[in-house]
């Protein structure tokens, strides 16, 4: 069998995946839901920082070749999450109701594509997140 350059097989990968996703989404379930408007800063902030710790790690698995397109996408879309995430925190900030509907949905509509690109490359916790 020829190196793979480091890469995991797409089993290897999956389970790797689902690891982070596993962890990150049980740190960020323990913050339990924002009960306010004045309450969605806070919680954003430590979900941003969560998101992107786990973003982090999920971009430092090196999926198989053939994964590789369909990963870069996926982490992509875990990205403009994170960034929905900086905007709903942003617009708490400012009291603007219309720009906290506004990244909620954008970041529902990225996580719908994500999920979607995370049961493509095979994983299974990281699509329920």
């Amino acid at each position: 069998c020829g190196g793979g350059g480091g890469r995991l097989s797409k089993d290897d990968y999956a389970k790797q995946a689902d690891a982070i996703c596993a962890k990150y989404n049980r740190k960020i379930q323990a913050l339990g839901p924002p009960k306010s408007l004045a309450d969605i800063v806070g919680f954003a902030d430590k979900a941003l920082r969560l998101t992107r710790q786990g973003n982090d790690e999920l971009k430092g698995l090196k999926p198989p070749k053939s994964e590789e397109p369909t990963a870069k996408k996926w982490v992509a879309q875990n990205d403009l999450v994170a960034k929905a995430v900086a905007d709903l925190r942003d617009a708490a900030k400012k009291n603007d109701r219309a720009e906290i509907r506004a990244a909620l949905r954008r970041g529902q509509a990225a996580n719908r594509t994500a999920n979607g690109l995370a049961r493509d490359l095979g994983l299974r916790v990281c699509p329920r997140g």
